[in-house]
């Protein structure tokens, strides 16, 4: 039986479609994020990467998690990931780089209840310009390097082997203090059902 392979959406693509979907015009959608209409249109063509500003402001616009513009669907319900069909994205005005393992969208739809991703950050740096939070918990390892997971309250060092669980809702961001590049095992998501406590 031959393999099947994984067919990449890009994210020009999905903005698109998701436009088209709740039926706004790209007029619209560029004058509520404060861009021209032309810049839309380039990116919906994939000739350019917006901005991580600019990013933000398309996923709210568009009713859509900002990690969902970087993930792709799976063709089937069991999910083997293989070198060949690793996605890295990298954000434009962020000093991360993301090898995401896993699809957010099996191909009947249904949203798997984690995202599993690789992590690197570029020595002396922070992955965003700003703190974020999401509505979902998160667990990092340390592959190599080590980091600083810098939440509102406290700041953690985490050197390798080490690792953090954060609550949903949880500022943060994370800054690596050495010049030698971090890497991370992230895994994004929300606490299987039959997993929780009563």
């Amino acid at each position: 039986m031959g393999k099947k392979e994984v067919s990449f959406k890009l994210m020009g693509d999905k903005i698109r479609d998701l436009r088209r979907e709740k039926k706004i015009s790209s007029t619209i959608l560029a004058e509520s994020i404060g861009v021209t209409p032309a810049y839309i249109s380039q990116i919906e063509r994939n000739i350019v990467e917006p901005s991580l500003p600019v990013l933000r402001n398309l996923a709210k616009a568009l009713n859509v998690e900002l990690l969902f513009l970087f993930e792709y669907e799976a063709p089937t319900d069991v999910l083997i990931t293989s070198t060949g069909n690793v996605m890295e994205k990298t954000i434009s005005q962020a000093n991360a780089k993301y090898q995401i393992l896993t699809p957010m969208r099996l191909y009947n739809g249904v949203k798997p209840d984690m995202s599993v991703m690789i992590v690197k950050i570029a020595g002396e740096k922070t992955d965003y310009d700003e703190m974020v939070t999401h509505d979902f918990v998160e667990f990092c390892y340390v592959l190599e390097g080590c980091i600083e997971y810098r939440t509102d309250k406290k700041n953690y060092h985490l050197s390798e082997g080490d690792s953090i669980y954060i609550k949903r809702n949880v500022p943060h961001l994370l800054y690596n203090p050495s010049r030698k590049e971090a890497k991370l095992l992230a895994v994004l998501g929300n606490i299987h059902p039959h997993l929780q406590t009563r």
